[in-house]
């Protein structure tokens, strides 16, 4: 398993390398191109200060700070903007546009988080086992109670659906609306957003509301941070739903091996496994009836024996009358007076 996981990362590396470097290089190449115009256009302009000038406002840039007067109406820490930044930072989001600047602002936020992030994830996860038997459990037994599904195929439908309507209620909708309020965003850039938001990656290069006034930043900034919040505990409710399959189990356990120790869940009848269980095809064995009767010791002529009948071409077998139950006995006598 750890050498497939780590071809699949290689993978990943080699396919974005493929695809990323033209587009660096292009970008690399435009700029400089519109430098040696500036400069060419405005002779008067060292080079080297404007070098200055360009990478102190990219680094300032970097830091969530906005220097251009075009931006001047951006503050990254009032109250909204804080209270977004604290959100992101415990939900492990983290876009990166906004950081501490001041060395007691970073010592605050590496104690904060030490306690912070470890309540978040116990608030994550009650809530998630909380939601869980309302959500998935009592579905599933309604469709089995009333649809009369299996158990495997009621968990199998209930999950396609709870992901389906995940999907639409938490990526595709908020997609919509997101390419309709920022002008700039195309669908699949704002499809992206979505799924960089809730798979905590919080990568840089997207955030809503940096265009807009600030009025519609801090209440961006807000609905980003509810958005956040609840995507993240519907996802883990999914995510432990979908974990609960016999089938993911299966797959799990394949990979996995067979010491990882019995699947999780119950109704396994329709998944057949591998290994020491007996296939569907497998002959049945028959064995005789735990009251058939032990063969008579020949050892012993004075005692009277009969013997029974044959069953199923079976050898017939003597019969001692210590051996056989009273209510047969009188037979026994009678038959050998």
């Amino acid at each position: 398993m750890m050498i497939a996981y780590g071809l699949f990362i290689v993978l990943g590396a080699v396919v974005l390398m493929i695809l990323e470097q033209p587009e660096e290089n292009l970008l690399v190449k435009e700029v400089r191109e519109l430098k040696a115009r500036f400069l060419a256009d405005n002779p008067c302009v060292d080079e080297s200060s404007l070098d200055r000038l360009l990478i102190n406002e990219l680094s300032a840039s970097k830091r969530g700070v906005a220097t251009l007067e075009s931006a001047s109406n951006e503050c990254n820490f009032d109250f909204t903007s804080s209270l977004f930044f604290v959100i992101t930072f415990l939900t492990t989001t983290g876009y990166g546009t906004t950081v501490p600047l001041s060395d007691e602002g970073r010592v605050f936020c590496v104690v904060y988080c030490l306690v912070g992030i470890p309540f978040t994830l116990l608030l994550l996860s009650s809530l998630t086992h909380a939601l869980l038997p309302w959500v998935t459990h009592t579905p599933i037994h309604n469709l089995q109670v009333f649809w009369g599904l299996s158990r495997n195929h009621a968990a199998l439908l209930h999950c396609s659906v709870l992901a389906f309507c995940t999907a639409t209620l938490f990526f595709l909708l908020p997609a919509g609306a997101l390419c309709l309020l920022e002008n700039d965003w195309s669908y699949l850039e704002s499809l992206y957003f979505c799924f960089i938001s809730l798979s905590t990656t919080g990568l840089v290069d997207y955030l809503p509301g940096r265009t807009q006034s600030r009025a519609a930043r801090q209440w961006l900034e807000f609905a980003t941070s509810c958005y956040l919040m609840v995507g993240l505990i519907v996802l883990l409710v999914v995510m432990e739903s979908c974990w609960e399959l016999p089938q993911v189990q299966a797959i799990l356990r394949f990979f996995a091996g067979p010491w990882q120790g019995e699947l999780r869940g119950v109704g396994l009848d329709e998944l057949v496994l591998g290994g020491d269980m007996t296939g569907a095809e497998e002959e049945p064995h028959y064995t005789l009836p735990i009251s058939t009767i032990s063969p008579a010791f020949t050892d012993s002529p004075a005692t009277p024996t009969t013997e029974l009948p044959p069953v199923f071409g079976l050898t017939p077998i003597a019969a001692t009358k210590e051996n056989i139950p009273p209510s047969l006995r009188p037979d026994l006598t009678t038959s050998t007076s």
